[in-house]
């Protein structure tokens, strides 16, 4: 089993992506388990798994998520996008709370200034989120931040490396990222989103309730845009890839970039 799927519903997860990877339609069994955890989107709406072409011409995915709690889902054999929205739907299954947070920031974006050429810095910051999030759960006043920010990548991924899966822990979100694992290569990389002081022994539907709360508060003080995640290769992190267990491994410039100096 991919490590970085452990906190999850394994079975399920195989299951999916198996299914996917054979060329088969997986609707039926994300929506045995939408409802057998009886899962609703922002506005109560019981969550749904529907064919893409559901989606009405000219509406808003975000939108028709919000609005019906239906969530179109590209699952056939020969769909191009059927692994990706797969990932995205194993996603609402782990972290209900946290993707109708997303989706209701949205469709409220949406609704106040329409479908813009360029989405603004509060809808990249919800897309970049949704779609390449790594959450890092620390202790309160952990370097792990400042580490980050400084490109710190042998102090925080080598030196740091008995901590991780234990004060340091790690939950990929970002359906893309996920996606990218199915076939793992040194530079993938998440953006990472800190929950600091947060006890994460309660397992993953704690993470997602406490990770709800920190999106909205961040998006309810002015400070949801795209800095506020941090780049991390997620290959560096221990245990998720053989080869990191040498120091060497984070030398290389190419994926492990140094902070860019200020001109």
């Amino acid at each position: 089993m991919q490590p970085w799927l452990n906190p999850f519903n394994t079975q399920l997860c195989s299951a999916v992506l198996a299914t996917v990877q054979h060329g088969d339609d997986c609707l039926a069994a994300l929506n045995i388990s939408a409802q057998g955890l009886s899962l609703n989107n922002a506005q109560g709406l019981s969550l749904r798994f529907v064919p893409q072409t559901a989606l009405p011409t000219g509406m808003a995915y975000e939108q028709f998520i919000c609005d019906t709690g239906c969530v179109p889902t590209r699952t056939l054999a020969g769909s191009n996008g059927a692994m990706h929205d797969a990932c995205n739907a194993l996603m609402w299954l782990h972290y209900p709370q946290t993707k109708a947070v997303l989706n209701a920031l949205q469709a409220a974006a949406i609704r106040s200034d329409g479908v813009q050429a360029t989405r603004g810095a509060l809808r990249d910051a919800l897309t970049l989120f949704d779609e390449s999030a790594l959450i890092l759960c620390c202790p309160a006043g952990d370097a792990a931040s400042a580490q980050l920010g400084q490109r710190d990548w042998a102090g925080l991924l080598h030196k740091r490396r008995g901590e991780w899966h234990n004060t340091l822990e790690p939950f990929l979100f970002g359906h893309a990222v996920l996606q990218k694992l199915q076939t793992p290569y040194p530079a993938i990389t998440a953006q990472v989103w800190v929950l600091e002081g947060f006890d994460n022994s309660n397992g993953l539907s704690a993470v997602d309730a406490a990770l709800a709360a920190s999106v909205q508060a961040r998006y309810d003080a002015g400070q949801l845009n795209p800095q506020a995640l941090l780049p991390l290769p997620v290959l560096g992190i221990p245990n998720w890839w053989a080869d990191n267990a040498d120091a060497a491994f984070y030398d290389n410039a190419h994926i492990f970039r140094p902070l860019r100096a200020l001109s």
